[in-house]
């Protein structure tokens, strides 16, 4: 008989050993640009920077809906712009959190915002016939042909 201290069974190991820390499959540098999430994140930066123009070239009729529009793309502009310094001054590496998870989440939210600005956009846009009356003999259009043009490139 084994003493009571005595064990023939070795100690359970330790869980916290058999799951590695995240690993950044992103790359790091100028090769994100390489990637198709660096792609993607160019195509935010640059494609926000357009509706950014476009919405605030336009006369706003209705700024609630308009300034959410505006609100998603100055905001998407922005966190791209550091999403992507993030990857390219390497602070992917010192930042233990799991980028490939981070990467889907912020292209997801990102995606789930623009869609729906481009929804209110383009509701906006479709009031283009309504007419805005000042008074009984004057009737002016909500938004002008020009501008109707400009809120199409915008929702587009």
């Amino acid at each position: 008989m084994l003493p009571r201290e005595a064990s023939s069974m070795p100690p359970p190991p330790n869980p916290a050993a058999y799951f590695p820390p995240p690993r950044v499959t992103l790359p790091s540098g100028l090769e994100i640009l390489r990637t198709y999430s660096g792609a993607v994140i160019f195509l935010e930066i640059l494609f926000g920077t357009i509706v950014w123009i476009l919405v605030a070239a336009t006369q706003i009729p209705l700024p609630v809906l308009q300034g959410w529009v505006m609100f998603v793309a100055v905001t998407s502009w922005f966190l791209s712009i550091v999403f992507l310094c993030v990857f390219l001054f390497g602070y992917a590496n010192r930042i233990a959190v799991n980028w490939n998870q981070t990467d889907f989440l912020f292209h997801g939210t990102t995606f789930v915002c623009y869609f729906g600005a481009f929804l209110l956009q383009a509701a906006t846009t479709s009031l283009h016939h309504f007419p805005r009356r000042f008074n009984s003999t004057t009737q002016e259009k909500i938004l002008s042909d020009h501008e109707y043009n400009i809120s199409i490139a915008a929702s587009v």
